[in-house]
């Protein structure tokens, strides 16, 4: 296999995708043994084997106990204690804590035994490892990724998944913001390198929703401000359809599914095929053999019917939008392009809905939402081997740049120093003016608000050619030097907010 062919791959609590790059750069997303370009992130242990993707989401109606899924948000070690409980209590799957985090304890045959998020993880990581093989074909050689992981994963929680894909085979070349990766898939920011543009990217996964501000200037680009939740996701579209058709047993048949667990389950996974198939085709049929005391259970659905019954949720889908853009003080107006990611984003009523919140924005399509990420981060992977050839020269796997939080001015004696928002830190400006003050008081205005101020009081009591040098820092401090540039005298100081 040559060295340029590397992936990129996206595994989140619902599924999974990959993504190959090729020499001449050509990006495919590749098909699963079933054909399927997405791979469900399910996981089924059994005293015989272990089962990943289509086979253990076939099989979750009567091996609900040792099926395991949504596995990727306990790979979050720094997960907020009220969701750790949650999961502790209503995990379908036995959930215990073992030495601080979280871990499966399934009621095999021959024994109880407990599994980690991280060897679920890898599981998942080896049956992609297995799809590369088959595109590759080659099994002489290690195959070379990069990784998308959650903006808000911490650097241990970033670790735990390379970790995980290391054990499954595979040469981790970088792990990678998600949201970051995600303008490379329209080709945004890459042969002409964007300026002084902000990208909102919008990602409806299985069970969450993240909202991120990328500002991408000198073909830099930088995470502004991002929104995650839990209280929305693609669960509320399949709960909506499946209370809907639940009310359909109730009056054709005069019974509740919900009161046995298998007919729930065979319900959950006939609305889950409802809502795919609702999100490219006009009408779904649904049909449930042997549902509920002896009932087959058949229903239309279409796309119009479908559409209704989700209108009510479609203004709380928008909410970490506005509040994204409400963390970083901008408009619908301020956002230049919009990219979406995520399985439920292929319905067309959420799909319009969320591009009517910015009119004059470019929205780029042609990439399925749920192949975004995947797609973007094998672009990273061929940059990444178009410029690093050996192991020993990759960068490092996880890359952080520190930048501005908001804009600063400041007056240096009438001489105006201004450091933008999201500038790299630490930025180091100098200027020369003349003074023939004795104290020089500087003051710095912080912010596009320009309420904000902050002053420093610098004592050089001579004369003559001053300059300043000022230092944004890494802690969002700024220092300031002044030098007599006759005597080499010096006097530093540290802004204070008056």
């Amino acid at each position: 296999m040559s060295r340029s062919i590397v992936f990129g791959i996206h595994v989140g609590n619902s599924s999974a995708s990959i993504a190959i790059s090729k020499e001449e750069g050509k990006v495919d997303v590749l098909a699963n043994e079933a054909g399927d370009r997405i791979t469900p992130a399910v996981v089924s242990i059994t005293d015989e084997e272990t089962v990943v993707g289509n086979a253990a989401k076939t099989g979750f109606i009567s091996k609900q106990p040792y099926t395991i899924t949504f596995n990727n948000r306990l790979m979050n070690l720094k997960m907020e204690e009220k969701e750790k409980r949650s999961l502790l209590e209503n995990n379908k799957v036995k959930t215990i804590e073992e030495g601080g985090h979280l871990a499966y304890e399934l009621p095999l045959e021959t024994k109880k035994k407990i599994y980690s998020p991280q060897f679920i993880e890898s599981n998942i990581y080896k049956t992609l490892y297995g799809i590369a093989k088959r595109a590759t074909h080659s099994d002489d050689m290690k195959c070379s990724c990069v990784l998308t992981v959650p903006e808000f994963f911490d650097n241990s929680s970033r670790e735990l998944v390379r970790n995980s894909a290391i054990q499954a085979g595979w040469n981790v070349l970088q792990v990678v913001n998600a949201p970051s990766v995600t303008p490379f898939t329209y080709g945004i920011n890459v042969s002409e390198p964007l300026n002084d543009t902000y990208i909102l990217v919008y990602r409806l996964g299985g069970i969450s929703c993240d909202a991120t501000i990328l500002y991408v200037n000198s073909g830099l680009v930088s995470i502004v401000a991002s929104e995650h939740t839990k209280e929305i996701g693609g669960y509320k579209l399949i709960e909506t359809l499946k209370s809907h058709l639940i009310e359909e047993v109730k009056r054709k048949h005069k019974s509740n599914p919900l009161e046995n667990a298998r007919a729930s389950a065979k319900l959950q996974k006939v609305t889950e095929e409802a809502v795919h198939l609702l999100s490219t085709l006009k009408t779904a049929n649904v049909f449930i053999e042997s549902l509920t005391d002896g009932i087959d259970f058949a229903a239309s659905v279409s796309q119009a019917r479908f559409e209704s019954l989700i209108a009510h949720l479609l203004a709380n889908f928008a909410l970490p939008i506005e509040l994204v853009l409400k963390k970083v003080n901008l408009e619908s107006s301020n956002i230049k392009k919009v990219i979406l990611c995520g399985g439920p984003l292929k319905i067309p009523k959420l799909k319009s809905y969320i591009g009517n919140l910015f009119p004059h924005a470019d929205i780029p399509n042609g990439i399925s939402p749920d192949e975004v990420l995947a797609y973007g981060a094998a672009i990273q992977a061929s940059f990444l081997a178009k410029y690093w050839n050996s192991h020993d020269c990759l960068p490092e796997t996880t890359t952080e740049v520190h930048t501005l939080n908001e804009s600063v001015e400041v007056n240096c004696c009438g001489e105006i120093i201004h450091f933008d928002q999201n500038e790299i830190l630490p930025s180091i400006k100098t200027i020369k003016t003349n003074t023939n003050e004795d104290n020089v008081i500087l003051v710095a205005t912080l912010g596009n608000d320009k309420i904000s101020k902050a002053e420093a009081q610098l004592n050089l009591k001579i004369k003559g050619e001053i300059m300043f040098t000022l230092t944004a820092c890494v802690d969002q401090s700024l220092n300031v030097e002044a030098k007599n540039m006759d005597s080499e005298l010096k006097s530093t100081a540290v802004f204070v907010p008056v």
